[in-house]
């Protein structure tokens, strides 16, 4: 019984090599060599654009499948299984479309995420009779990578009593927070503190934002009045930090 034929190199090792055999001052390469070639070209091309799109840029975690070796070589960051390449780390996917390497950029230090006693600044989404639903995007000056959700209930929502949730916050407000609770699966939030509450309110009527003046909030635009629970320091703050 012969052998097993052992694979042959990748085809990108062999061109390199027959170009120099079969050059442009070389008659011997023929008309359907120079197709090849071409063609070869072109699905470099749509390869390249194809796995940008899919891969570069995404986050990733420990055993994430990232392709085959037939399509690029591990990097730093990732290892190479049964000829599948996986994440070896949590990080940033990211692929050289001239070497056809794939690496992972580890991340630096652990996640963001809220927790019990975290001062949040977050998107209101929702605004329920009771309740509202918080986008956060920082937690304790800290950008997150992703917004995490968050519940602001009409109770933790100031020191006198509120009649409804439209009279602390409304959708598109900034507000400010602390976590108090993290033991279900959307973390609880209070604005009962001084410098606690909502720190750029836009209005409902028209979108633009609204401006305190004395002790009343109005629309810079079409002058409309509303109420919102309000950080002691609302004047001086105007956007998310970054």
């Amino acid at each position: 019984m012969s052998e097993m034929r052992q694979p042959s190199p990748a085809r990108r090792e062999i061109l390199p090599e027959l170009r120099r055999q079969h050059g442009p001052d070389n008659n011997s390469m023929s008309p359907l060599w120079e197709t090849g070639c071409c063609w070869g070209k072109v699905l470099s091309r749509v390869w390249t654009k194809n796995m940008i799109k899919k891969l570069d840029g995404i986050f990733v975690v420990p055993g994430e499948k990232l392709g085959v070796v037939e399509e690029f070589d591990p990097g730093r960051g990732t290892v190479e299984v049964d000829g599948i390449i996986y994440s070896s780390q949590t990080g940033t996917a990211a692929l050289d479309p001239k070497r056809h390497v794939v690496t992972v950029k580890a991340a630096t230090g652990p996640p963001v995420v809220p927790e019990e006693g975290s001062s949040i600044t977050g998107i209101v989404e929702k605004v329920q009779e009771k309740m509202a639903i918080i986008n956060i995007v920082v937690v304790d000056g800290k950008k997150m990578e992703l917004p995490f959700t968050g519940m602001l209930h009409i109770s933790n929502s100031s020191p006198r009593f509120e009649r409804v949730m439209g009279e602390v916050c409304k959708p598109n407000d900034i507000i400010r927070a602390k976590v108090i609770d993290t033991s279900q699966r959307i973390p609880k939030l209070t604005t009962i503190g001084r410098e606690l509450g909502v720190i750029k309110a836009y209005c409902s009527r028209c979108g633009n934002e609204l401006v305190l003046s004395g002790r009343i909030l109005r629309c810079s635009v079409c002058r409309n009045v509303e109420r919102r629970r309000l950080a002691e320091d609302f004047e001086t703050e105007t956007e998310v930090p970054s």
